[in-house]
């Protein structure tokens, strides 16, 4: 055979090699269908972050809250048998789920335009207003604040939860970035203004009665803005899984607004007024 006869041979070979690594690569980088997945019998990896009401671990060990038994309610509606509760920062959730490390989210996550992106949401369970935790007796927001109210109190420190959509709210109402100092859970943004280190926390409502409510020896209280928007939370799958997305849609339509879903969410502190967009 002929030298260059050997180079072009050698050369195919190294092709056909690199060829072959890519295309493993590729498999490799892309998380396995979740409905493939559970028709082999394997459980759901759902992620959740520690954020009362909406998730949490109680005194026995078990995951619970607004929205793990919500989901797992309607995970046993679809015949899955086994959930493996997987516990991180919120702000770590989607990234996590993008990487195929967690299959679903059961968070109290907020629908956003940019979180829809990244990935496929469920309807909303519920629809909750915006409240700010102040020290009793603070001065510079008034006690039926508006978001004008927050540029306002220019001179003020807030403390939000890394990612969540308070965040924005504080920026679009004129808050500079620098005044705002992000936690990884909404119980160290509350000792954060007890102590003083912050001056106020910016948090949903429901999780803002329940964080004051249950740490009666701070002297704080909460006070909710009237004219910000309602948020949405939701469940939250990899838009490769929108099948299951849409199982799960499925399931909430017939249960959102019965007196079962009533029941269950009012134990978490979430009345009439927090029931999901076009339920009375």
């Amino acid at each position: 055979m002929k030298p260059h006869k050997h180079l072009l041979h050698a050369a195919l070979l190294f092709i056909a090699v690199l060829t072959g690594l890519s295309l493993w690569l590729v498999h490799i980088s892309v998380p396995p269908s979740v409905s493939s997945q559970l028709q082999h019998g394997g459980g759901l990896r759902v992620g959740f972050a520690v954020e009362v009401p909406y998730a949490y671990v109680d005194a026995q060990g078990k995951v619970t809250g607004e929205a793990p038994e919500i989901f797992r309610l309607m995970a046993q509606r679809l015949g899955i048998e086994r959930i493996d509760w997987v516990r991180m920062d919120f702000a770590s959730l989607l990234p996590e789920l993008q990487l195929g490390r967690i299959d679903a989210i059961a968070a109290g996550m907020f629908i956003t335009s940019e979180r829809q992106r990244l990935a496929a949401f469920t309807r909303p369970t519920a629809s909750v207003r915006a409240a700010v935790i102040v020290r009793q007796g603070e001065q510079q927001v008034p006690l039926r604040p508006v978001t004008a109210d927050l540029e306002r109190a220019s001179a003020m420190l807030w403390v939000t939860v890394h990612e969540a959509v308070e965040n924005d709210l504080l920026i679009q109402a004129g808050v500079l970035p620098g005044r705002i100092t992000t936690v990884p859970r909404a119980d160290r943004g509350l000792r954060s203004v007890a102590e003083g280190h912050a001056d106020a926390l910016a948090i949903s409502a429901v999780t803002a009665w329940h964080l004051v409510s249950t740490h009666p020896q701070w002297p704080l209280e909460v006070r909710t803005l009237s004219d910000a928007p309602a948020g949405f939370p939701a469940f939250v799958f990899r838009h490769d899984d929108r099948a299951l997305r849409d199982a799960m849609d499925q399931a909430l339509q017939t249960y959102l607004g019965s007196e079962e879903h009533r029941a269950l969410v009012r134990g978490f502190g979430f009345t009439s007024e927090e029931m999901p967009p076009d339920l009375p």
